[in-house]
């Protein structure tokens, strides 16, 4: 790792808030995470994740960088196209801090990589752009007792939540205790069905929306890391570029006994 010096300097901004500060900032460097996904919203998200000190990222996409990636992939060139986003992606991380450990995985994430993608691994940024890709990761997340940010984008509209986060209070009546917070298939038991949805390639999508949907969502890694407050455990953030409105909604669950 960095010298403390340079430690110090480099996350001056960080350190000087009270909800980081020294401790907060040491949790960033030992923490582990995966974002499955170098597309529109996992270039945003890695570099943040990245620039605030995150010390393991695991990066996950099996795709290469193309053309039509440009407008809203940021981290990537025209001289870059053909080559492994994960690739690409990992040497800007070495080339931003070489304290960093970087792991590129040219794989899509499946039931059967999940299990070793997981191992050891504190939060998943799920930045993916198909229903198969995030019920896979739901559903191995779930099972490790592992947390996972959400995000999705469309159009001039995305989405952020955060699921499957442990040690969630909750009351019943006169009962009450700790679990998991509601994971993506309480809400939404099955994926649509073929054609139902849109995805980015058949709809379109302005590409600064993924910048900042991106954002949000390390912005939530980070506040799950640090322990803050208001982590949108259970709600759903809802963003309309086109009338910069924000809205926040609780979610339920659609199996009764977790209602």
């Amino acid at each position: 790792m960095e010298m403390e010096a340079d430690f110090l300097d480099r996350y001056q901004r960080q350190l000087s808030l009270s909800e980081v500060g020294l401790s907060g900032q040491r949790a960033l460097r030992t923490a582990r995470i995966l974002i499955v996904g170098m597309g529109g919203l996992g270039c945003p998200a890695l570099q943040y994740l990245s620039a605030a000190g995150v010390g393991t990222l695991i990066l996950v996409d099996d795709d290469e960088v193309s053309l039509s990636n440009l407008h809203r992939q940021t981290l990537y060139s025209p001289q870059q196209i053909g080559q492994k986003k994960v690739q690409v992606a990992a040497d800007w991380v070495s080339s931003l801090n070489k304290e960093i450990q970087v792991v590129a995985v040219a794989e899509k994430f499946s039931a059967v990589n999940a299990l070793n993608l997981l191992q050891s691994v504190d939060l998943v940024v799920d930045c993916t752009d198909t229903f198969t890709a995030r019920y896979a990761i739901n559903d191995a997340c779930a099972e490790a007792g592992i947390p996972w940010v959400y995000g999705s984008i469309a159009k001039f509209e995305g989405q952020v939540s955060i699921f499957n986060v442990p040690n969630v209070e909750w009351q019943q009546g006169n009962k009450r205790g700790l679990s998991h917070s509601l994971n993506y298939r309480d809400v939404f038991p099955n994926p649509p069905a073929d054609g139902e949805v849109q995805n980015c390639a058949e709809s379109g999508v302005l590409g600064a929306l993924a910048g900042i949907v991106g954002s949000l969502q390390a912005l939530e890694a980070l506040k799950f890391l640090l322990k803050t407050e208001g982590l949108l455990v259970d709600q759903m953030l809802t963003y309309d570029g086109l009338l910069h409105r924000m809205l926040k909604y609780q979610l339920r669950s659609s199996n009764p006994s977790k209602s």
